[in-house]
């Protein structure tokens, strides 16, 4: 019976002195865990961040579109039951010619900066002055800015007023102008009033104790609205559990999981590797243990004391990466957000990658220390590197077989075959690799032909709004506009069904210009007075975990007005993206969504279509329309800008998916390099012999090369079979919190997973072939 504290001091020793074999699998296991470690991190921060967001920038919970609403308005809103702070803005969205360009300007005005209680923004510099405004911050990664800057904005009544940097400023309230697309900005009302053309505001925003009773707040402020004789649009209520950007996170938290888990696995197979090639290294020394009374206990905890220290060591590692790339990731989702996200290490996250990397070590450590115990005394101190028994298995038989390649490559397949348990886990590392490739590439092009499928399913080139009422025969001034082939009346805002907000459109029976891809049912007729077309969203996202199914009943409210519907289509409509609080879409006919609002004959909302498509001819028609009717507050946005948008929003999932795939190829890699350099030591005699008969540097590095090749090879094909699964596996977590997207693989994508295996493995095959090259034929024929 030996004591503890050699079995300890033996396993410290096994793990030391093979320096570069530990370091490799500890630097997998640290990756796996670096991955948990972050995800949970990032994620605790992130909400904690939106939770202080919401909290002292006060985010409106109730906001209305009104028009030219007189300064007595906001005090008659406080006024009423439930409303803690009442606001009027102006804001108006234009071009501003800003260095020699025009651009896409969203500018904000706030009567007092210092005073302000909802949607506050903090000022990075000074508040601006009549004649100067403050940009968002993010503004400077969309194009050069700085303090001093005119730029001359287009007012409704088509004159321009010129305004002056004086200073920037923050707010959580829009995500970075990267993504949006455009610039915020903010000025005084009064400058912004100039620009409407109008003395009152264009904006209500309410701030509610009990957010619970919203609704019903919501339709009391539109009563106060109506009994003063302001216009004004449909309330937008703000959803606590859906902030900026939530789905799209969430999203990505989902990847990095299941990435690090496939880490964390992938981590596994190396520890078993490692210590597969310590127990054939030490027959010998297993059987001297047993003959001095050492007990299968014993020889199983001197392995698991390895493979603990291994996991010990590589969680701490992973620890203080995940808490360097949890720190990276926030900055970037800060940025992308217009949050200050303060770090800190989320001991959850530090518990839960310590018990799983350990854990998952300990079980990889557990099978080759069983394979050690089985070992006999006898059969141990006789034993001589490799078994007697290769030769006579058929994979043996096969790889003898081998005479069609050339002696040396022949020989290196040979080779794998000695160590087959070796061979065969890393070459599964290597599968894993590659399907992480797949599948990450796949993912990502599954979403970008979802977002392109936009355009299939919206005919229209751009859309144009009002901030008041025109007449629905407004249309036909649109249409008499050079250019413009067609025109289309439309609605645009929110609904509720039953519990759940959901974005409504309304659209005509007859539309060309809104192609459906309807999975179930039909478009509504003109005749219809009851039907309604549902989003695919929206019919999975009930509250009681059913779906919505054609046939189905369900209540719509629309402004106050609450009506039955039928359902008699389900359609395929991707285009709500990041920041939405919404749970899908309902489209109705475009006059009975104007009957429900009563304002039969009145439009906002209108869809265009162009003689040309291309961006440039896009933007050269607004720009015509917008100037024709400058006495409008004309607001435009095109089909091009919302898909450009929509996949700016969606890189960070990408470049999560290909971050991601490459460290699990990493991981592969060093599956690859620990297992040419156990080859390496264990055929030092070898390679003497081949040095003794004239074998040269290059014969050499083509034997393990080859050996690395053909274990890429193999692991890209077996790669392949789990690739595809995974791939399906990761969109179909993806479309639970995002969309609905159909699964792209291509055969392109299988060649670039064939480059990337053979990249891998040629690279991890460098180093030790190149050590094998520099050895000398005395070194090793005196090597024990």
């Amino acid at each position: 019976m030996l004591p503890m504290f050699a079995l300890f001091r033996k396993a410290y020793r096994d793990v030391t002195q093979r320096r570069v074999r530990s370091l490799l699998t500890i630097g997998a296991i640290a990756i796996g865990v670096a991955g948990i470690v972050a995800i949970v991190s990032t994620a605790q921060n992130l909400t904690r961040a939106q939770a202080d967001a919401y909290r002292h920038a006060s985010q409106a919970d109730i906001t209305f579109w009104v028009w030219d609403a007189p300064p007595k308005t906001a005090r008659a809103l406080e006024d009423l039951p439930n409303v803690a702070a009442a606001e009027l803005r102006n804001n108006y969205f234009t071009k501003c010619k800003w260095n020699g360009e025009y651009r896409d300007v969203y500018v904000w005005g706030l009567e007092n900066f210092a005073a302000a209680r909802i949607n506050q923004i903090r000022l990075l510099d000074r508040a601006p002055k009549p004649g100067e405004f403050v940009a968002e911050v993010s503004v400077r990664a969309l194009f050069p800015v700085q303090i001093g800057d005119a730029f001359a904005c287009r007012a409704r009544d088509g004159s321009t007023l010129t305004l002056t940097l004086a200073g920037f400023a923050q707010s959580p309230n829009y995500p970075s102008a990267t993504i949006l697309d455009w610039a915020t900005v903010y000025a005084n009302a009064d400058d912004v009033a100039k620009l409407l053309d109008i003395r009152g505001a264009n904006q209500a925003l309410l701030k509610v104790r009990e957010l619970a009773q919203a609704r019903d707040t919501a339709r009391d402020a539109a009563r106060l609205l109506d009994r003063r004789g302001v216009s004004h649009g449909a309330a937008t209520i703000r959803d606590p559990q859906n902030y900026l950007g939530k789905r799209e996170l969430d999203a990505l938290f989902v990847l990095l999981g299941v990435f690090s888990l496939v880490g964390l696995i992938t981590s596994g197979f190396l520890v078993a590797n490692t210590l597969a090639a310590m127990t054939a290294e030490q027959v010998g020394e297993i059987g001297i243990v047993k003959a001095l009374g050492g007990t299968r206990a014993q020889v199983i905890a001197i392995f698991m004391i390895a493979a603990l220290l291994y996991g010990i060591a590589g969680t701490i590692l992973g620890t203080l990466l995940g808490a360097l790339g949890s720190w990276r990731l926030l900055a970037y989702i800060g940025a992308l957000l217009n949050l200050d996200i303060g770090f800190a290490i989320a001991y959850e996250g530090v518990a839960l990658g310590a018990v799983v990397g350990i854990f998952v070590t300990l079980i990889g450590g557990l099978f080759p220390a069983l394979s050690g115990t089985a070992i006999r005394v006898k059969d141990a101190l006789e034993a001589y590197g490799i078994t007697s028994t290769y030769g006579q298995g058929r994979v043996d038989r096969l790889a003898q077989k081998i005479v069609a390649l050339p002696p040396l490559a022949a020989m290196s397949l040979r080779n794998l075959a000695r160590r087959k348990a070796r061979s065969l886990i890393t070459l599964l590392v290597i599968a894993v690799a590659v399907a992480a490739s797949l599948a990450a590439q796949s993912t990502s092009a599954s979403v970008d032909t979802a977002i392109d499928g936009l355009f299939k399913t919206y005919h229209a080139d751009a859309w144009a709004w009002f901030d008041q009422w025109v007449g629905t025969n407004f249309a036909g001034h649109l249409r008499a506009v050079e250019g413009v082939e067609a025109v289309e009346v439309w609605s645009f805002g929110d609904a509720w069904v039953g519990a759940a907000r959901a974005r409504l459109w309304g659209v005509p029976a007859n539309t060309t210009m809104y192609v459906p891809r309807l999975i179930e049912g039909r478009w509504y007729r003109a005749d219809e007075n009851d039907a309604v077309v549902i989003s695919t969203d929206l019919a999975q996202r009930r509250s009681d975990g059913t779906s919505l199914r054609v046939g189905d009943v369900i209540e719509i409210e629309i402004a106050e007005t609450r009506r039955d519907f039928r359902v008699v289509g389900i359609v395929i409509d991707n285009s709500i993206f990041l920041g939405s609080a919404v749970a899908g879409k309902v489209f109705l006919n475009e006059t009975l969504v104007e009957r429900m609002q009563d304002r039969l004959g009145w439009a906002t909302f209108f869809a265009l279509r162009f003689d040309a498509h291309d961006p440039a001819t896009v933007e050269k028609r607004l720009g015509e329309l917008q100037t024709k009717f400058r006495q409008y507050q004309m607001g435009t946005d095109s089909a091009y800008r919302e898909v450009r948008g929509a996949k700016e929003q969606t890189r960070i999932l990408s470049l999560a998916l290909y971050a991601m795939s490459l460290i699990i190829g990493a991981i592969g890699a060093l599956g690859v390099l620990n297992t040419l350099t156990l080859n390496v030591l264990e055929r030092r005699r070898e390679i003497g012999v081949l040095r003794s008969i004239g074998a040269a540097d290059t014969n050499l590095i083509q034997v393990f090369l080859t050996e690395g090749l053909a274990l890429g090879l193999g692991g890209w094909v077996v790669g392949i079979l789990i690739g595809y699964p995974l791939g399906q596996f990761l969109l179909n977590l993806m479309k639970s919190v995002l969309f609905q997207i159909d699964y792209i693989f291509s055969p392109q994508m299988i060649f670039a997973s064939l480059l990337f295996a053979l990249a891998l493995a040629t690279l991890a095959s460098l180093i030790p072939a190149l050590g094998a090259a520099r050895l000398r034929v005395g070194q090793v024929l005196r090597y024990e």
